[in-house]
């Protein structure tokens, strides 16, 4: 065998003991090399021997189907996605990042060789194999196959009638240092395993942020951002050699990504029928409220939705309507037909407070009243609050609300308005899939569409 060939390497399988040869399995980087006060390593796998542990502790996306294990039948990317993310291939170890087995991985990590009696050492050694799986899997099959047969083929023929020497260095790392994040890939795939909001695990746009808050502190800790490369206006990029962006790690975040997929819970477009049947519904409990505070209720939700739907905004977006500039414009407005909705603050994409005033008409075309709720909620908060400024809806507290701070009524409006008039709502679609964070703009932007109105406008 070459030491610096390792497309000569051989060595027995540690998973199945049969003998590999011509380097055609998966040889951790130190086969050679002697990591600190370590022997050499000798790990070496077949491709499909590189397996996880079978336990299925972290996810893997095999189907689109929430409700079922298998997916539609016939669908071919489903039924290849059975055989994925649970082994390595041959030549996994030459694509582009280096692998050190899990064994020399853990000595990166903690410094130390592992101790087979801990149950944490022997816990972390499943997230390290976890992790690279992963690393692998963020290149497909048939791009690992093509690329190592074609590696193997060119080097073969050449070296059978030419002189080339050696083209490659000593593969290895003989330091004790976790020089490509496996540390911080290990704490992400923990995280993932906390229970999120639809499902038994957090998905990957929440679980990335681990990388988010690494990477902060790393910089902080590090002072890695010395050297600017671009710079135009407000925004400025650094050179960063910080773990969580090596290309390790990011192929890494790439094959949990492939792994898991990308699962998102649309909040449902809220159309304006829809709406109708809800404000319907808010005229009919308005009648008989019992006191101020049910009125409020109502009226805050009510006004909440009119608004978020006829300009469509954002959820966190609409208790940004200020009072003060509500009253600037009542009387001038109510003459002409329309109401002025005065927002105040930050909006997405901007950086700078602004006012942003928004016409909306008293009585929209589908019949939707937004001028009403907006003066029942209005005399509210100079009647019962006395007060003549500030934010139109509030808290308890009387501080500027948020859009968490209604959603669970707006949930149970929407649900009442289900039972009220059922043929407006679809029936495969539950009250949960309602949220003021996105069904108003949502439906808002559908009904534009389907009535042709100008992107511009």
């Amino acid at each position: 065998m070459d030491k610096k060939n390792f497309l000569t390497w051989k060595g027995q399988c540690l998973t199945c003991g049969e003998l590999i040869t011509n380097g055609r399995g998966i040889f951790c980087a130190n086969f050679f090399t002697r990591k600190g006060r370590f022997p050499l390593c000798k790990a070496a796998y077949h491709g499909e021997c590189y397996r996880d542990y079978g336990d299925k502790l972290f996810p893997v996306q095999r189907t689109l189907d929430d409700d079922a294990e298998e997916g539609e039948i016939g669908f071919k990317v489903e039924d290849e996605r059975k055989g994925m993310f649970t082994h390595g291939r041959d030549g996994d170890h030459v694509m582009g990042v280096c692998f050190e087995c899990d064994v020399c991985s853990f000595r990166n990590v903690n410094g130390r060789d592992v101790c087979w009696n801990s149950d944490k050492d022997v816990r972390t050694l499943r997230y390290i194999r976890r992790a690279l799986l992963d690393v692998m899997w963020s290149r497909t099959k048939d791009t690992v196959k093509s690329t190592f047969n074609r590696m193997r083929k060119d080097c073969t023929e050449a070296s059978e009638v030419l002189s080339v020497g050696q083209i490659f260095t000593k593969m290895g790392n003989p330091e004790m240092v976790d020089k490509d994040g496996m540390g911080l890939a290990i704490i992400m795939l923990h995280a993932l395993l906390r229970k999120g909001v639809y499902r038994d695990h957090l998905q990957f746009d929440t679980v990335r942020k681990t990388v988010s808050w690494a990477w902060q502190a790393w910089t902080a800790i590090e002072r890695g951002e010395e050297g600017s490369v671009f710079a135009s206006d407000d925004r400025t990029m650094h050179a960063c050699d910080a773990p969580t962006r090596t290309k390790w790690f990011q192929r890494f975040v790439l094959g949990v990504k492939r792994r898991m997929g990308v699962v998102r819970k649309q909040d449902e477009a809220i159309t304006s029928e829809q709406m109708m049947v809800l404000l319907e519904l808010g005229e009919y409990l308005w009648k008989g409220a019992k006191d101020v505070e049910d009125r409020r209720r109502i009226a805050n939700t009510m006004a909440f939705a009119g608004i978020g739907f006829c300009a469509s905004l954002r959820g966190e977006e609409v208790p940004l309507v200020s009072l003060k500039g509500l009253m600037t414009f009542w009387k001038e407005t109510m003459a002409k037909g329309f109401v002025m909705i005065t927002l105040r603050g930050l909006f997405k994409g901007e950086n700078n407070l602004k006012w942003h005033l928004v016409p909306l008409v008293d009585v929209t075309n589908s019949g939707l009243r937004v001028r009403r709720w907006v003066h029942r909620l209005v005399r509210l908060r100079l009647e019962e609050d006395g007060v003549e400024e500030g934010p139109l809806f509030v808290n308890n507290e009387g501080k500027r609300a948020k859009m968490r701070d209604f959603n669970e009524t707006f949930q149970e409006f929407v649900g009442r308005a289900m039972e009220r008039n059922p043929e407006a709502f679809s029936r495969e679609v539950e009250v949960e899939d309602y949220n003021l964070r996105r069904s108003l703009r949502r439906g808002s932007t559908t009904q534009a569409h389907n009535n042709k109105t100008p992107a511009s406008t």
